[in-house]
């Protein structure tokens, strides 16, 4: 980890990573826009952005359906002591997502793009 909770990446794997903005305000202020532009270029993920992603659709976003959660259940087993084991227990978490964990996920996010073809768009139930 960096300075302030960054995440230290060397620029050679920068271009696999993506950027999902979750709608958050900081996220709609122009400098950190062009900050996201400049460091993602075309590798951006949202509403408006260089690939679209339908608005209000968590049910197709695997950090809502997927990773949030299981963070949380890794995080709060029992509540966290001081601030420092929050950041530690996080980042522990988040690294301990197996491959075949985001195998799965990777999956289910087909699936449920599958559902939404089917549906053409349209609200439908979701049941799992």
């Amino acid at each position: 980890m960096g300075r302030g909770g960054s995440v230290d990446l060397l620029l050679s794997d920068l271009r696999n990573v993506w950027f999902q903005p979750d709608g958050a305000p900081p996220h709609k202020v122009s400098s950190v826009q062009q900050y996201i532009r400049n460091t993602f270029q075309q590798q951006v993920i949202g509403y408006g952005d260089y690939v679209e992603w339908p608005p209000r659709s968590p049910d197709l976003n695997p950090l809502d359906f997927f990773l949030c959660g299981y963070v949380k259940q890794q995080v709060y087993v029992t509540p966290p002591p001081t601030l420092q084991d929050l950041r530690n227990r996080i980042t522990d978490a988040c690294a301990s997502v197996s491959p075949a964990m985001l195998y799965n996920v990777q999956r289910e996010v087909q699936s449920r793009v599958q559902m939404c073809i089917v549906a053409e768009g349209h609200h439908f139930k979701h049941d799992r």
